[in-house]
């Protein structure tokens, strides 16, 4: 860790001359957080484990394992800056340095024990050029956001990206993300790379804020790295197509529509020829509500992304196995939140997880925060959801959920948060055996973030 320190000191002295002999400018924001969770049904949450959402016997039969599930508890930090250093009026540089990176549990010691310096990494770095024509962005940029934060999964993505000079009032963009690379590494395997074009526009005016976009993915990687099945199907060709829209229209002086829809279409060929061709067809839409009325802001909405109850056919009609909902929508503690993978699948596959974001969804949530003074807000939130598309004698119902939080600003750039959230489990967790038993799920977390 003094490795690290040292390091990081050491380049922003160097930038820091640098800038200052050659004109420069240097602008670093960013953030430490440190999180602590309890869960009382874990399966080893901290992990990809999600949650056991059953009795000790229906536990033991459904993963075949002795003993009893427990509870989870842990500490997880991370650190980010971010550089933006400004070249001139027309070239500047962005990056996303994580000292240490979203997860990192406490008392996980393999991360500071390797030659390269822990968990220190470029997440992203990419190059900003304002020509004549538009602006320029050219590197690890970020990606996987569009619209809100339904079914938005930050990260960051190889990219050439074009936002050209409109009109007033209009924007756009076109891009060509680099997802895989085999071509420049190995000769028999010509253009079996996987690539991925998106086109946007948009229009901004008053309280309008609307876009339509459109985009591609051509997957030919043969080894199938990024789109191997939950099921270990093997394709040698993935052809997807988006169309997605958002609109942001502000009804009233304290009332704004938010929606949002994605629907990806396509086909999937196998590596064995003699398998027919995998149709592609699924939808994920959103509308929300919101109300601000001085120091009450409120939420109601609508969150529905298509399952598919049997994977075993020719279409593929669910959403997203692997994000669900996406890592960056999370309105409710359990069901969205990140530690417990079950909607959002940040953490990765699990028992549960990958059967509900397989199953898809249909969601209400409503929600509440009332800042009580400067530095004290309440939060308060419920939300009921079940399956778009159960498997055949699994009953659709997810259950309900209600939240409680306060977040409390100990200084301008410094907010501790405490939540508790309660999953009353439905029955399709009983995974269409009668006999088994739910168990209701709680989840208590406190947060402590610096921002700067």
């Amino acid at each position: 860790m003094k490795k690290i320190l040292a390091t990081a000191v050491a380049l922003g002295m160097v930038v820091g001359v640098a800038a200052s002999a050659s004109a420069l400018e240097l602008k670093i924001k960013g953030s430490y957080q440190v999180d602590g969770y309890y869960l009382n049904q874990g399966n080893g949450a901290a992990g990809d484990g999600g949650v056991i959402p059953w009795n000790d016997a229906t536990y033991r039969a459904i993963t075949g394992k002795t003993g009893t599930p427990g509870n989870d508890d842990w500490y997880e930090h991370e650190f980010r800056i971010k550089p933006n250093l400004i070249i001139n009026d027309k070239i500047q540089i962005k990056s996303d340095i994580r000292l240490i990176d979203s997860n990192t549990v406490w008392g996980h010691q393999a991360d500071l024990q390797t030659a390269d310096g822990g968990n220190m990494k470029v997440r992203k770095l990419w190059m900003l050029y304002d020509s004549p024509i538009g602006r320029w962005e050219i590197g690890r940029r970020p990606a996987g956001s569009w619209g809100s934060d339904f079914v938005n999964s930050g990260t960051a993505a190889d990219r050439i990206m074009f936002r050209p000079n409109l009109p007033e009032h209009w924007h756009g963009y076109a891009f060509l993300e680099k997802q895989l690379e085999n071509d420049g590494y190995q000769s028999n395997l010509d253009d079996n790379d996987s690539d991925y074009y998106e086109v946007s526009a948009g229009y901004t005016k008053n309280r309008t804020n609307a876009w339509l976009g459109a985009g591609m993915t051509l997957d030919k990687d043969p080894v199938d790295t990024l789109y191997k099945q939950p099921d270990g199907k093997d394709f040698q060709k993935i052809t997807t197509y988006h169309t997605m829209g958002f609109l942001q229209q502000g009804l009233t002086d304290n009332l704004t529509l938010v929606g949002e829809f994605d629907y990806k279409w396509g086909h999937k060929e196998f590596t064995d020829t003699t398998k027919p061709d995998e149709d592609i067809s699924a939808w994920a839409y959103f509308a929300a509500l919101a109300g601000n009325y001085g120091e009450l802001s409120t939420t109601l909405g609508y969150a529905h992304i298509d399952g598919d109850g049997n994977p075993q056919d020719n279409t593929d009609h669910a959403y997203d196995v692997v994000n669900g909902t996406g890592a960056d929508f999370q309105p409710l503690y359990i069901l969205t939140g990140s530690a417990t993978d079950i909607l959002n699948g940040d953490r990765g596959p699990c028992l549960v997880g990958t059967a509900v974001r397989q199953a898809g969804v249909n969601a209400f949530v409503a929600l509440a925060d009332y800042k009580t003074t400067d530095k004290l807000t309440l939060h308060g939130g419920i939300g009921a959801g079940w399956a778009d598309d159960a498997p055949a004698g699994v009953d659709d119902a997810y259950g309900w959920e209600f939240d409680l939080g306060a977040a409390y600003k100990l200084y301008k750039n410094l907010t501790y948060e405490v939540h508790f959230g309660y999953w009353a489990v439905g029955d399709f967790a009983k995974l269409g055996n009668p006999d088994f038993d739910t168990q209701d799920v709680y989840l208590v977390s406190h947060h402590l973030t610096m921002k700067f």
